[in-house]
């Protein structure tokens, strides 16, 4: 019963981050509209005051909300080289270990950080300081956004790792008896 609870919340959350990077990943194409128009401008002799600091924006929003969308589909970097020979049970309970000693311990110290950056951004209503000067809190708001992305995604990997322990274990159970 338990298991069924876990699979279920696992897969709500992995919806969570399939659905949030299918949405950013859509910013790729008004990253693409203002390149071309900085290329044009620029060829014309005619260049823009906003469109290098926006696309610098966008793609950092980019990047950055569609990092649980990478951790789902395991796109993130792994040392599979030293697990990879380990049976599939000692690969789930390193995965916990270093989920629960690397990963969300940084995590939890983005995520602080990165509120108190876009909050003291966000109490003074900070500016850029370039000449076209657009306010900086909405893009700071996407550093605390994607780590709250990330530890949802982490969470759900850390419980298919604990169902595929479960799994395992019963199976074992049941071949030994």
């Amino acid at each position: 019963m338990g298991g069924d609870f876990l699979v279920k919340l696992s897969n709500f959350l992995d919806n969570i981050n399939e659905w949030t990077g299918r949405i950013f990943s859509w910013l790729v194409v008004p990253l693409a509209v203002i390149i071309i128009i900085e290329f044009i401008t620029r060829a014309l002799n005619v260049p823009t005051i906003w469109t290098f600091e926006s696309s610098s924006f966008i793609f950092g929003a980019h990047f950055m909300l569609v990092a649980g969308y990478g951790l789902l589909y395991g796109s993130h970097v792994r040392i599979d080289l030293f697990t990879s020979h380990l049976s599939q049970k000692t690969q789930a309970v390193i995965s916990i270990i270093c989920y629960l000693i690397l990963f969300f311990p940084f995590m939890l110290v983005w995520l602080y950080y990165g509120w108190s950056y876009f909050y003291s951004s966000w109490s003074v209503v900070e500016k850029s300081w370039s000449l076209w000067a657009p306010i900086l809190y909405p893009i700071k708001f996407v550093i605390p956004l994607a780590a709250i992305f990330l530890i949802l995604q982490g969470l759900s990997e850390v419980i298919k790792s604990i169902v595929t322990i479960r799994i395992l274990s019963e199976l074992s159970e049941e071949v030994f008896e």
